[in-house]
């Protein structure tokens, strides 16, 4: 069962990263984006780590697509350029080559890969360690990030601003 479920989060995850990739609108494409993330919390689940998947819904799905999808929104994606003549076949190769690539890595990793191989290695790590080395050692990144966060929302509010 635990198979069936992986196997079904795992391909709507891919499909759902693929429309990322291929699609114009850019707020269906964030859209998708939170459904990836969402159904890698699921595989998380599935691999018996509870912890990365409350991170990965929490932090990813949450807090940064809801930003992700504000400065989507603040800088208007309705206005677009007209669509030149290049640009439609620079597409269809970028387009034809990246399934042409997943198809490839798909394959190697289901060659070298299975679900039944794969041993969790999150079960001998306890939460409260991952939240010391977080707030200790990794300290410094985990505020930079956060900064990092607010600046590009400053620079979107900023570029927004009409005159």
């Amino acid at each position: 069962m635990l198979d069936i479920l992986y196997f079904t989060l795992s391909t709507l995850a891919v499909l759902s990263a693929c429309y990322v990739a291929l699609s114009n609108n850019t707020v269906y494409c964030a859209l998708s984006l939170v459904v990836t993330m969402l159904c890698l919390a699921g595989i998380y689940l599935v691999i018996q780590a509870p912890f990365v998947a409350l991170i990965q819904v929490l932090v990813y799905a949450g807090a940064i697509m809801v930003l992700f999808l504000y400065v989507i929104m603040l800088l208007n994606p309705r206005q677009t350029e007209p669509v030149v003549a290049s640009v439609i076949v620079r597409r269809f190769w970028a387009r034809l080559l990246f399934l042409l690539l997943f198809f490839l890595i798909s394959a190697w990793l289901w060659l070298i890969y299975s679900p039944a191989k794969t041993q969790t290695q999150w079960e001998s790590v306890p939460v409260k360690t991952i939240a010391t080395r977080l707030l200790t050692d990794f300290l410094l990144p985990f505020e930079l990030t956060s900064v990092l966060l607010l600046v590009a929302i400053v620079g979107a509010v900023l570029i927004a601003r009409r005159n």
